[in-house]
């Protein structure tokens, strides 16, 4: 085989790996959020890193450190982050991407509680240092947002008819997933 055709299959397997590597990283990062994962969180984020989330300007190291307090303090007992649409544009060891959030927030507000849905992109910058991709510079764009009064309790049930009682049941922090995190910190 030619040197040019190894060089060509060596660049694509970079490109496939490093693509796989940052989409890795948005779903952590996700994931993290929603467990109140502090750790998880900063590891999304290189130590010089910056955000702007419009609430929140500054170190994404340290916004990793504040998201548990803000949402336990805040009210907002419960969140889901669903990201897609995820655009990556690689030049080299920097990369930009574009990916769609959509969240859902259960928040307790002047003694009510309400779901409030956002749709929002992340725009990234990433970098590859020591082959490792994290993002070094982040801004989210919020697109839309609902709110509705409180619209289910796992302690009544659902019409479906799954309820705490019957029903493995996610939450904020350490939940049923623990043996799913436990092989996450085992990944390379």
């Amino acid at each position: 085989m030619p040197d040019s055709e190894i060089a060509d299959i060596t660049r694509t397997i970079d490109e496939l790996r490093s693509r796989e590597d940052i989409r890795e990283v948005l779903y952590r990062y996700a994931r993290g959020i929603d467990r109140k994962d502090a750790e998880e969180v900063k590891r999304s984020f290189w130590p010089d890193s910056r955000v702007n989330f419009g609430i929140y300007q500054g170190s994404g190291q340290e916004f990793a450190s504040l998201i548990g307090g803000w949402f336990t303090d805040g009210g907002v007992d419960i969140t889901a982050h669903l990201i897609g649409n995820i655009i990556i544009v690689l030049n080299g060891d920097i990369a930009s991407t574009e990916s769609y959030l959509h969240a859902a927030h259960r928040v307790r507000r002047g003694g009510e509680t309400i779901d409030c849905f956002v749709g929002a992109r992340y725009q990234d910058r990433f970098e590859r240092r020591n082959n490792e991709w994290k993002i070094a510079e982040r801004v989210l764009i919020y697109d839309w947002f609902r709110e509705y009064p409180d619209t289910g309790e796992f302690a009544a049930g659902s019409a479906m008819g799954f309820s705490a009682a019957n029903s493995v049941v996610g939450k904020s922090g350490p939940d049923a997933s623990h043996l799913f995190a436990q092989a996450l910190a085992r990944a390379p």
